[in-house]
C-alpha cells in the first residue's frame, strides 16, 4: 500500500507539471504583447512628460538670455557714451596743452615780472616817482600787470584742472561700465551653457521617443496582421486651405501626394475612420510624419511636421475628421504646409490621393 500510494504520489505530480508546461506553451501571445504595448506606452508618456518639462524649461531660460541680451545692449550703449565723453575730455585737456604751449613765453615773462615788481623792487619804482601823481599812475600800472599776469597762470590752471578732472570722471565711469559689462556676461554665459544642456536633454528624449515610437508601429503592425478592419471611405480633405501642389510630375521628379497650404497653427484631421500605424521621425524628407490605416488596403500619410505637434501615437485608433496634428515645417520643405498621401494595398504603393477624397 506505501509503495502503491508513493507511485500514485508520482504521478499526480508528474500529471501537474505537464498540465502546467501545456497552459505556458498555449499561453495566448496576445498577452504577452499586449503587456509590452502597455510597458512601452507607459515609458512613452514618461519620456512625453519629460520633454514637456524641459521644454518648458528651455523657454524660460530663453526668456533670461533675452533679457540678459536687452541689458548687454543697454551696457554696451552706455559703454559707447562713456568712450565718447572721454574723448571730449582728451580733447579738451589737449586744447588747454596746446594753449599752454603757445603762451609759454608769455606764461615766463609774467612770471619774471611778477618776480621783478615784487618786494623792494615794487617799493623803489614808486619811490622814484616825481610827483603824487605818477606815484598813483605807477602803483595802478604794477596793479594791472600784476593782476593781468595772474590771470593768465591762473586761468590755464583752471582749465586744465578742469579737463582732468573730467578725465578721471569719465575713467571711473567707464570702468563701472565696463565691470558691469563683465559680470553680465558671465551671466550670459552661464545661462547659455544651461540651454545647451537642456536641448542635449531634450535631443535625448526625442530618440528615446522615436524608439519607443517604432517598438509601438512594430507591435500594432502585428496586431493588424492578425484582423483587418473594413474601408470606411470616401476620405475627406485633411486640410481647410489650398493645393499649392498636385500629384505627378513637378520639376523633374514625381510629387507623390498632394500639398496643402496652412501654417504652424492649421489643424490636420483624419481623412477617415483607422488605426495610426506610424508617427515617426524620418530621414526621408517627411520630417516627422504619420500614417493611418483605414482598412481595406488603403493608408493615408501626413508628413512635415514636429513630434511635438503630433497628437496621436501608434495604435490609436481615430475617428474622421478626428484632430491629430497641426502643420508644420519640417523634413524636405520650404515652408508651412501638409504632405499628403494615399498608399493602396500596402503602405509605399501611392496612389493618387483625389481618387479617394470627395
Amino acid at each position: 500500500m506505501k509503495i502503491a500510494g508513493d507511485g500514485g504520489w508520482k504521478r499526480t505530480l508528474i500529471t501537474v507539471a505537464v498540465s502546467f508546461g501545456l497552459v505556458i506553451s498555449v499561453w495566448p501571445p496576445i498577452l504577452v504583447e499586449a503587456n509590452k504595448e502597455d510597458e512601452v506606452k507607459n515609458n512613452l508618456k514618461d519620456v512625453e512628460e519629460d520633454q514637456k518639462k524641459t521644454k518648458n524649461e528651455i523657454e524660460k531660460l530663453k526668456k533670461k538670455v533675452d533679457s540678459l541680451k536687452e541689458d548687454l545692449r543697454k551696457l554696451e550703449k552706455d559703454l559707447e557714451k562713456e568712450k565718447k565723453e572721454e574723448e571730449k575730455a582728451e580733447k579738451k585737456l589737449k586744447k588747454a596743452e596746446e594753449t599752454l604751449d603757445q603762451q609759454a613765453d608769455r606764461y615766463k615773462t609774467s612770471v619774471r615780472s611778477m618776480y621783478l615788481n615784487g618786494g623792494t623792487n615794487q617799493m623803489a619804482s614808486l619811490l622814484a616817482a616825481e610827483s603824487f601823481d605818477e606815484f598813483l599812475a605807477r602803483f595802478e600800472m604794477m596793479r594791472l600787470i600784476i593782476k593781468k599776469d595772474y590771470k593768465v597762470v591762473e586761468k590755464y590752471y583752471q582749465a586744465k584742472s578742469k579737463a582732468e578732472k573730467a578725465k578721471k570722471e569719465v575713467e571711473k565711469s567707464r570702468k563701472e561700465v565696463e565691470e558691469k559689462t563683465e559680470e553680465a556676461e558671465k551671466e550670459y554665459k552661464k545661462m547659455v551653457d544651461l540651454l545647451k544642456e537642456n536641448r542635449s536633454t531634450l535631443h535625448q528624449l526625442e530618440e528615446k521617443e522615436q524608439d519607443y515610437r517604432q517598438t509601438l508601429s512594430q507591435l500594432n503592425l502585428e496586431h493588424l496582421k492578425a484582423g483587418n478592419f473594413p474601408y470606411q471611405g470616401p476620405l475627406q480633405r485633411p486640410v481647410n486651405g489650398p493645393v499649392t501642389s498636385g500629384y505627378g510630375p513637378r520639376g523633374g521628379e514625381f510629387h507623390t501626394g498632394v500639398d496643402f497650404d496652412g501654417t504652424t497653427s492649421t489643424p490636420i484631421r483624419a481623412a477617415a475612420n483607422g488605426r495610426v500605424i506610424r508617427a515617426q521621425s524620418c530621414s526621408c524628407g517627411y520630417g516627422y510624419y504619420i500614417m493611418i490605416d483605414h482598412g481595406g488596403g488603403v493608408f493615408s500619410l501626413y508628413a512635415h511636421m514636429w513630434s511635438w505637434q503630433s497628437k496621436v501615437s501608434v495604435g490609436q485608433v481615430v475617428k474622421k475628421g478626428q484632430l491629430i496634428a497641426y502643420v508644420g515645417n519640417n523634413g524636405r520643405s520650404t515652408g508651412s504646409h501638409l504632405h499628403f498621401e494615399v498608399h493602396k494595398g500596402r503602405p509605399g504603393n501611392y496612389t493618387n490621393p483625389w481618387s479617394y477624397i470627395q
